[in-house]
């Protein structure tokens, strides 16, 4: 394991005990999760940079003494992300529910951007448990669109719904309404290849994701 307070220089906070605190914190993960997670905030920075730069994040939790991957030292619970324009997306005030689209666009471009570097994601519209934050973990790489994962299929239901206006139910059950605005949504996107096959594929599908989300576009 090693120990941090920030992600390549962007600081993490806990706000689960006091809401708003910015004091220095020390988490812990194992060396390899840590350089994942420079990958996935470089590219958090990248696509998102007109907001400006990332000020900091807030964290639910990496390490903790129990099972399964935070007990590895193999996860991130996200909370809340500010950038220095003062743009905020807030996983831990519900951002996936927000009345406003645009808020949730820019919550599924967050998601996004995690899916890019972390199999196993788990949002909103995952479950209650995760109504509150964005999980990321490592188990199962590369990253792919699994049809029989919950987890992919309302991400996929939710991303159709916010920027296609599918109206499809969000209930982690891949059938041929989810996949006919999937398909849509690849075509509009311009995604060829197979996105459930291919990790490269679906990486590149959540990139334009993420630009659209940070964006306010639809698809």
């Amino acid at each position: 394991m090693i120990t941090f307070s920030n992600i390549d220089g962007t600081p993490v906070y806990y706000w689960r005990s006091t809401y708003g605190d910015t004091s220095s914190r020390n988490w812990q993960v194992t060396q390899a999760f840590y350089d994942r997670m420079v990958l996935w905030i470089r590219d958090l920075r990248s696509l998102s940079s007109a907001y400006g730069t990332i000020t900091y994040l807030v964290s639910a939790g990496f390490y903790v003494n129990k099972a399964g991957q935070h007990g590895a030292g193999t996860a991130m619970d996200l909370d809340h992300v500010r950038w220095s324009s003062g743009t905020t997306i807030s996983p831990i005030d519900r951002a996936h529910a927000s009345g406003t689209q645009q808020i949730r666009r820019r919550y599924l471009a967050v998601d996004a951007t995690c899916r890019r570097r972390f199999r196993y994601v788990l949002d909103g519209w995952y479950n209650s448990e995760h109504a509150d934050h964005i999980h990321s973990d490592f188990e199962d790489l590369p990253p792919r669109c699994v049809k029989g994962s919950v987890s992919d299929t309302v991400f996929v239901q939710s991303m159709c719904n916010n920027f296609l206006n599918s109206g499809l139910a969000v209930d982690g059950d891949w059938g041929p309404l989810t996949q006919s605005a999937f398909n849509t949504a690849k075509s509009r996107l311009g995604v060829t290849g197979d996105p459930h096959t291919t990790s490269s594929v679906w990486v590149s599908m959540l990139n334009t994701v993420a630009q659209r989300g940070f964006a306010n576009q639809a698809f």
